[in-house]
């Protein structure tokens, strides 16, 4: 049996063994990691546009434009940590390596994760903004009038 080393932080290093990864899709921002890892940022900002042909000259679309992407991100309520109480947190590795059998993913997509290991601190964030672009249907008198 091998022992797991130990970092500086008194953290362990550990190998992953995945028998199967099968992932389709994984874009825009996505993470896929096998491992420890000690932080992961996945970040995705979008704007899409869908025009109708009568809009073709309507001109570019800034992320500036849009407040969504000036928002702060939403924080997490913990009362116990803004107590500052402590929490007694126990881990035990008896082994140096994490084992998966099979992990299938059809897609993965804006800011998605995967992982296989431990993670300290993860940060993903998707602001998408849909803009559609039509013609004003015309004015018609109703029916019946």
């Amino acid at each position: 049996m091998r022992l797991p080393k130990m970092t500086g932080e008194g953290y362990s290093i550990r190998t992953a063994e995945i028998g199967i990864v099968y992932v389709i899709s994984a874009s825009q921002a996505s993470v896929i990691q096998i491992g420890d890892r000690a932080t992961a940022e996945a970040n995705l900002r979008g704007v899409a546009v869908q025009r109708e042909e009568a809009h073709t000259r309507a001109g570019n679309v800034y992320f500036e434009s849009y407040p969504i992407f000036d928002r702060p991100l939403p924080v997490l309520i913990d009362p116990e940590g803004e107590a500052q109480e402590v929490v007694p947190v126990e881990r035990t590795s008896r082994s140096g390596l994490i084992c998966v059998g099979c992990v299938s993913v059809t897609a993965m997509s804006s800011s998605a994760i995967l992982q296989a290991g431990n993670g300290m601190a993860f940060t993903a964030e998707s602001r998408i903004s849909n803009i559609r672009q039509f013609a004003a249907p015309s004015q018609r008198p109703p029916i019946g009038c």
